[in-house]
């Protein structure tokens, strides 16, 4: 597009200059040359003002073209190269960016807008300087039948030629505003894309905060690690990557927006230079107005010198001479008023079409010098069948143009299907990743229930095997109590019989007996208590590792620990010895 509009902003300025070349050949007259300078400032004016705005209506499409490759390589980097507490931006800075966001659009969509109604007021002003040559043509034609017809046919051609160059910059201009309304579109739908990726961000993280809380929950109910807690970590620093992959992405999209701010200043800073160049080129158009103003003036200044020699031959004609002066410095002074009121249009065309009027009728009689330049328009014919051969080869350039352009429109729909079925894939990946964390997370939580159950099963089974070993020492407290009355009863013994030594020594022995059982108890408490803290190792490590084996495993050990563990016995044995002491 920026090729094309450079192309025919030439083919236009070379129009100009020779449409400028022939005016100076064909027209000498003070009408025509103020024509030609007041018709040739509106053409310049009005093809200045169209590139600038289409180099505003290009300069927001190749930022969006510049925009899509970017957002499409920052979809497809997947590295982490931060930690996940970087990755976690707040929602009130998203919310704030977004309302940047939504602010910069609008004012550029507004100043958009404008451009096409700067571009229509264009055209209606072209419209109408053209009908105003149009009226004054006619009229000049009725009052001078005269060889100057042809010239101006030939004038009245080009300005149909300029008619059909400005007609295709409005029709370039329309589907540019088409495509800047395709193009808002597309924008809207990427920001509601984006809006919709943020909040399944947040979901996620929110959701990893949650499982990261019940996971250390469940690391401090089970501090052994056995290889399921180990996958568990593992499936842990995967979706942490997925994350800082996600948090990348963020950051990626902040740096666009960055760039769109930088590429902002370079659209103000060419705006700028754009306004620049306008006043420059007024500056110009003004200058020429100067110096047209100045021709005029001196060619005043012959015509009253050709009246003052005239006087002394018509005298007679005195009074209407005088009237034709009066007429003159009304004129100078209104040349004098235009160059101060030139700004306003509308105002100066009339005011130049009734001047046409009152200066055709003064100047019927320098027709005869027009009949002079006929063979210089002879000759000017020739160079204008040359230029029409270079029209003509213009011509061909643009319909060249135009299929260029139809390639590049294709190209541009490729592109964007592509981009399309990109985004289409990444949202799928994104929800099967969704989907696979929640049936994870489902299948964490069935597993949490089953090991809450078992640990109250085992702290059932502890509190029984405390009740047994309560009972055991209660038995020990029992034969400590009837070992001191045996001692009580020996030394009673001793008194009443000293006859009896080796029935007293049979009972010392005994005595020693039991005291070597009572040290064989306690060793086996000693052994049930590294048992117990065994057990507890064993339960925590079934807990993880096998589900429903650890009831079964836990019956044959209390089972183990009951064959193992025959203690009554020894305590009646005890007792039968003291009953056979107390007989004796």
């Amino acid at each position: 597009m920026g090729a094309l509009v450079d192309r025919i902003f030439f083919m236009v300025l070379k129009l100009v200059q020779e449409f400028e070349q022939l005016n100076h050949f064909t027209l000498g007259t003070n009408t025509a040359a103020a024509n030609l300078i007041t018709r040739e400032s509106t053409c310049k004016d009005l093809m200045s003002k169209v590139p600038v705005s289409e180099v505003d209506i290009q300069s927001p499409k190749e930022e969006r073209e510049e925009l899509c490759p970017e957002l499409g390589e920052s979809k497809q980097e997947k590295i982490p190269e931060e930690t996940v507490e970087e990755g976690t931006f707040p929602r009130e800075r998203q919310k704030e960016e977004d309302s940047q966001q939504n602010q910069d659009m609008e004012s550029e969509e507004q100043q958009l807008t404008l451009e096409p109604k700067n571009v229509v007021r264009l055209s209606g002003e072209l419209s109408h300087v053209n009908q105003s040559l149009l009226q004054s043509q006619s009229s000049g034609s009725t009052e001078s039948l005269t060889s100057g017809e042809k010239l101006k046919y030939q004038h009245q051609e080009e300005i149909q030629q300029l008619r059909q160059n400005l007609h295709r910059l409005q029709t370039l201009c329309n589907s540019a505003e088409k495509e800047l309304r395709y193009e808002r579109g597309k924008n809207l739908d990427l920001k509601q894309h984006n809006s919709l990726l943020q909040d399944e961000n947040i979901k996620i993280k929110i959701e990893l905060k949650q499982a990261q809380q019940k996971l250390l929950d469940s690391a401090r109910m089970c501090s052994s690690p056995p290889a399921e807690w180990k996958h568990c970590q593992q499936k842990i620093k995967e979706l942490e990557l997925e994350v800082l992959t996600q948090a990348h992405s963020i950051k990626s999209q902040n740096n666009l927006q960055e760039k769109l701010a930088q590429e902002k200043s370079k659209v103000a800073d060419a705006e700028k230079k754009i306004l620049d160049l306008q006043q420059k080129l007024e500056y110009a158009q003004k200058v020429c107005r100067i110096d047209a103003c100045s021709l005029e003036k001196k060619q005043l200044r012959e015509r009253t010198r050709e009246a003052v020699e005239n006087e002394a031959k018509r005298k007679q004609q005195y009074q209407e001479e005088q009237q034709k002066r009066n007429l003159l410095d009304q004129d100078i002074n209104e040349l004098q008023k235009k160059v101060k009121i030139l700004q306003d249009k509308e105002n100066t065309l009339e005011t130049t079409n009734s001047q046409q009027q009152s200066r055709i009728q003064q100047l019927e009689a320098q027709l005869k010098q027009l009949e002079n330049e006929k063979i210089k328009s002879d000759e000017n014919l020739k160079s204008n069948q040359e230029l029409s051969e270079k029209v003509s080869g213009l011509q061909q350039e643009n319909e060249a143009l135009c299929k260029e352009y139809g390639k590049f429109l294709k190209q541009f729909d490729a592109y964007v299907r592509n981009y399309n079925k990109k985004c289409h894939h990444h949202k799928t990946k994104l929800h099967r990743v969704k989907s696979h964390f929640i049936h994870e997370v489902e299948l964490r939580d069935k597993r949490i229930n089953l090991l809450e159950n078992e640990i109250g099963i085992l702290r059932q089974k502890l509190e029984k095997e405390k009740a047994f070993q309560d009972q055991i020492t209660a038995q020990n407290d029992n034969l400590f109590l009837e070992n001191r009355k045996l001692l009580e009863q020996l030394v009673e013994q001793e008194k009443v019989i000293h006859d009896n030594k080796c029935m007293i020594s049979s009972v010392q022995h005994r005595v020693l007996s039991l005291d070597k059982e009572n040290k064989q108890l306690q060793e086996n408490s000693l052994r049930l208590t590294e048992q117990v803290g065994l057990l507890e190792r064993i339960v925590r490590s079934i807990q993880i590792c096998r589900g429903e084996e650890t009831i079964l495993s836990g019956i044959s050990e209390y089972e183990v620990l009951n064959k193992i563990l025959p203690l009554p016995n020894s305590s009646l044995s005890g007792t039968g010895l003291v009953e056979s002491v107390g007989s004796l």
